[in-house]
């Protein structure tokens, strides 16, 4: 994953469509490992977040 640029937002203003919650997780043992949810921004605002789920995407933090 390249850098990232992190921005807080406020849960009013806080935009939703074209988004995925990607989970972040501390090791790669997916469960009570959880972090947060990052929201990233997928190609265009109709893209559908299914295809990212179904695909298992998540954010790891850590180098295994």
């Amino acid at each position: 994953m390249p850098i990232i640029n992190i921005i807080a937002v406020p849960l009013d203003k806080k935009k939703k469509a074209g988004q995925y919650e990607c989970p972040t997780y501390v090791t790669s043992d997916r469960g009570i490992t959880f972090v947060f949810s990052a929201n990233l921004n997928m190609e265009s605002e109709d893209s559908d977040p299914k295809k990212w789920i179904l695909s298992g995407t998540c954010l790891l933090m850590s180098d295994d």
